[in-house]
């Protein structure tokens, strides 16, 4: 009786320890691609018009380059969606857009930022390199930008197809980088 009590304890010391340990923290492939294309699909073709409002605001394209670790997408993921997150909070999205879908994006893109962020709290002890930080000041430089063009056009219809396909541009550039090097198919949450 006494040894069985004693093995008890032992698997529950064992599976206390196990919990407590760090888990690696991951973005769900399978979410962004449900992002991307909820993205694509709530506004349908770009519209001709939104042709002459066109800007040049450019991705930074090395802070996916910046190493080919599995770690340092995982920055860069999360400041993605976590930006994307905040320019859908903005004022007024267009009307033409199917608003079921463009609510089901922010839901998706709302659940995936605040589960990361969840498990990067839990895992404090893991410190960000350099060429992550670097990445994190990039896009969100790159992400005020997006938000002051679409400022400046009053959040127009055109200003915000014209960010969609912009967002549309960026995710694909992450899943393509994610297929190079496997880093978001990991499901630890």
């Amino acid at each position: 009786m006494a040894l069985k009590g004693f093995l008890w304890l032992c698997v529950v010391f064992c599976l206390s320890q196990a919990w407590a340990m760090p888990t690696r923290c991951a973005f769900r492939e399978h979410l962004i691609e449900v992002s991307l294309n909820l993205l694509k699909d709530m506004g349908g073709h770009f519209p001709r018009e939104c042709i002459k409002d066109n800007v040049l605001i450019t991705f930074p394209a090395e802070v996916l380059t910046d190493g080919s670790q599995n770690e340092n997408i995982q920055p860069v993921v999360y400041e993605t969606l976590r930006s994307v997150n905040t320019l859908f909070q903005s004022e007024g999205r267009p009307s033409t857009w199917d608003q079921r879908k463009l609510e089901d994006f922010q839901s998706v893109v709302f659940r995936q930022v605040s589960d990361f962020k969840k498990c990067a709290l839990r895992n404090r002890t893991r410190r960000e390199t350099s060429s992550a930080n670097n990445s994190t000041v990039q896009l969100k430089t790159y992400f005020k930008k997006m938000g002051r063009f679409l400022e400046e056009k009053n959040y127009s219809s055109c200003a915000w197809e014209i960010t969609r396909q912009k967002l549309i541009q960026v995710i694909q550039a992450i899943l393509e980088k994610q297929h190079a090097v496997g880093a978001l198919n990991v499901e630890h949450y």
